[in-house]
């Protein structure tokens, strides 16, 4: 009975890796590794640091797929001022809805220091596209978004974001290896939140 019951679910898990991988395109080509990953609840994320002369860029794409649906899943991951409550590492959160800002407080080893981090975005209340960009600190300008989608009655979401500027004191591998490290915690923290 268990074997019928797994030949049954197989092409809707075919679907919707289809699906996924239609819906990421050439933002982001999933391998097999990958994909199963995401099917098990893991996020995945992909930071690049470069340095060009006085320099630095950087890039950032992450991306989560929740068994629940997205009307269930925001109802909890739109409370942005409760992240403190459940990241570990976020000492406070805050968001004031006339201006659009995210404030995060943030300590963690894998950080230089602790930051203080401001995010201009509307608070994620139902699947669509949210733009953001951070008006102030080491990343003054990064700009990105992060897209909400219903996929197969779950709920994907991929983020990325890019900034180009002033090189910072920090050295290109320590900026991949927390913004990727905090990225894939903080992420499966929130998706676990909602479980």
């Amino acid at each position: 009975m268990k074997i019928l019951c797994l030949l049954m679910t197989l092409p809707f898990i075919a679907n919707a890796d289809d699906a996924i991988q239609k819906y990421l395109g050439k933002r982001w080509e999933l391998s097999k590794t990958e994909k199963n990953y995401l099917e098990k609840g893991e996020v995945l994320a992909d930071a690049n640091v470069t340095t060009i002369k006085k320099e630095q860029e950087f890039k950032l794409k992450a991306v989560a797929l929740h068994p629940k649906t997205c009307t269930k899943v925001l109802r909890k991951l739109s409370m942005l001022e409760n992240y403190s409550q459940w990241i570990s590492f976020i000492n406070r959160s805050e968001y004031n809805e006339k201006n659009k800002l995210f404030t995060l407080r943030a300590d963690h080893m894998l950080l230089p220091f602790p930051m203080i981090v401001h995010i201009i975005v509307d608070r994620p209340t139902q699947p669509g596209v949210y733009p953001f960009v951070f008006p102030t600190g080491i990343f003054t300008g990064l700009k990105g978004e992060f897209e909400i989608k219903k996929v197969d009655e779950r709920c994907l979401f991929y983020a990325h974001s890019k900034w180009r500027g002033e090189k910072t004191k920090i050295p290109d591998l320590v900026i991949e290896v927390f913004s990727e490290t905090l990225s894939k915690l903080g992420g499966e923290v929130l998706m676990r939140k909602v479980r």
